[in-house]
């Protein structure tokens, strides 16, 4: 009985996550407190699942920590992540996957402000063109790595050694 409700409850919090075709972003702090969790993430996605999961060297950190230290004013951080859809664009994806839960967190915060404030997107994707000469664009759908693992659980648990 328990076990049922708390499937019901956790079944409210689901989200729709794409079967295949991801860009991947890494995170710039979760290696170091977690070696290799990045190169395994990528072997089961990759390898054990076959996914198409795609990164690049281009890509840099989101700006997360200098933002949530107020290093860095909020359009700046948002800037930068124009930048990383950006680039997910130019490699032919949609699919958004980020390792860190900082970026994630700001990726879905700046999404929200943008859907709100449009005005604000536009100033965005100005200072996007200006600063590296790319086209502004946001994901078709934004998941963290945990999302993914999540979703392909029994799929991974079956093929487990």
């Amino acid at each position: 009985m328990i076990y049922e409700g708390k499937k019901k409850i956790w079944a409210d919090y689901q989200k729709e996550i794409p079967e295949d075709h991801y860009f991947y972003v890494r995170s710039c702090i979760r290696q170091s407190f977690f070696p290799a969790s990045e190169v395994t993430f990528l072997d089961i996605t990759r390898n054990k699942l076959g996914k198409d999961i795609f990164e690049t060297e281009h890509h840099t950190t989101c700006g997360g920590i200098a933002y949530h230290s107020d290093t860095i004013p909020q359009e700046t951080a948002m800037t930068i992540i124009a930048r990383q859809f950006a680039l997910m664009k130019k490699y032919g994806y949609e699919n958004y996957v980020c390792s860190c839960i900082t970026s994630f967190g700001l990726y879905c915060e700046t999404l929200e402000t943008w859907r709100e404030f449009p005005e604000l997107q536009q100033k965005i994707a100005d200072n996007l063109w200006k600063a590296c000469k790319l086209e502004f664009a946001k994901p078709k759908f934004l998941v963290h790595a945990s999302d993914l693992i999540y979703k392909y659980r029994m799929q991974i648990a079956a093929n487990s050694k």
